[in-house]
């Protein structure tokens, strides 16, 4: 998989989405008047990143907080201009000038760092390559410095990074007017009254899922693409299940369309999810949900379409699944499918989902009147 384009017209957190989701191990190089950086990922984990616009050398920072003296240092480097293979942490490590344990966690904070700045880029090229840590462009600062082997979760990362951009957004509107608030469409009727959604929020759901959920509305205002949406969704219900599929509904099928969590043996998940086909003609999960137009929260009953789906996800029988289905101009458009296998964990978090889920289905439909009317216009020329 090798991915190049525009910052426009695909944003880092999509292409974090992406990579972390289908759990690729590669390079990210990305390139604005801002500057050069670079982010390695190994198997969707954030391991190694680096940007010419945060310059600050491993040594400076822990000579600064009084973490190594600036003896100790200047012994590590002149060791590493023997050893150059080596990086300057390793050395520190093995000179006992540093624990381990205090080198990790400089490194985890300054890669956080550096992805929150880059995740800030609006405008610029990107350009993605598959393979271990190799890249063929360098930036201008020693990119070994801050690498992290056991790797930092790329969801953490994106859901943290949202939370400051979205804080330092309203430090910078605190003057202007607040919006109004919107109102959302649940379990399959339309706009309830905002006194009803402001109570369900702060009533049902933690503060913790409200902060998740305000930054995730905030990427939901302006989707300039159904995959933009169905991303993000994905996203969310990360936080909700261990394993996710996203089905689309057809007239007479439901049909795979992404996933994540789903791991199987010599096969890719991807193929298997986009393979599955289940007939709306007989009793099903997803007829049950289409018909009620409700969420659905329990174990999965035994029934032909049913155990078909169990089979192709592995042959595990899940304790409990959820299935939410997201409705577009008055219709079931996609239904999401969740589950806590292996582990099989109680499933929480499903309020704060159902909401956003809800509220992507008015995106959706805001998108595609978009697009309708940009169509008009083009006839009418």
């Amino acid at each position: 998989m090798s991915l190049i384009g525009r910052l426009e017209d695909l944003a880092l957190p999509d292409i974090f989405q992406i990579i972390s989701l289908s759990k690729k191990t590669g390079t990210l190089i990305v390139r604005s008047r801002k500057g050069t950086g670079m982010v390695v990922f190994k198997g969707g984990q954030v391991i190694q990143a680096a940007s010419d616009s945060i310059r600050d050398s491993l040594g400076n920072i822990l000579v600064s907080q009084g973490m190594v003296t600036e003896t100790a240092l200047s012994q590590a480097l002149t060791r590493q201009k023997g050893e150059s293979e080596k990086p300057l942490g390793m050395i520190l490590v093995e000179m006992g000038a540093v624990p381990a344990q205090t080198l990790e966690t400089v490194v985890r904070k300054q890669i956080e760092e550096i992805i929150y700045d880059l995740l800030a880029w609006e405008e610029g090229f990107f350009n993605f390559e598959l393979g271990e840590i190799a890249p063929k462009d360098k930036i201008e600062i020693d990119t070994q410095e801050f690498l992290l082997k056991s790797g930092i979760s790329a969801e953490y990362l994106l859901m943290e990074g949202t939370r400051i951009l979205d804080e330092k957004r309203k430090g910078m509107r605190k003057t202007a007017a607040p919006a109004p608030k919107t109102s959302v469409a649940h379990h399959g009727s339309y706009a309830p009254a905002k006194e009803e959604f402001r109570t369900r929020i702060e009533t049902e759901i933690p503060r913790r899922e409200i902060i998740a959920l305000k930054s995730m509305f905030d990427e939901l205002r302006f989707p300039t693409a159904t995959s933009e949406v169905t991303l993000l969704i994905l996203r969310y219900a990360s936080e909700v299940v261990n394993r996710a599929i996203l089905f689309m509904v057809k007239k007479d099928e439901v049909r795979g369309l992404g996933q994540f969590g789903i791991e199987l043996k010599n096969i890719s998940a991807d193929q298997v999810v986009r393979n599955i086909k289940i007939p709306l003609k007989q009793p099903s999960l997803f007829l049950t949900v289409i018909e009620n137009r409700r969420s659905y929260l329990g174990p999965l009953e035994s029934n032909e379409s049913n155990n078909y789906l169990v089979s192709e996800l592995g042959g595990a029988m899940p304790d409990m699944v959820m299935a939410i289905p997201l409705i577009v101009d008055g219709r079931v458009a996609l239904i999401v499918y969740g589950d806590n296998l292996p582990d099989q964990k109680p499933i929480k978090g499903i309020d704060a989902l159902e909401i956003f889920i809800n509220q992507a289905g008015i995106a959706l439909e805001k998108a595609l009147l978009e697009k309708k009317l940009a169509d008009l216009q083009k006839e009418k020329k």
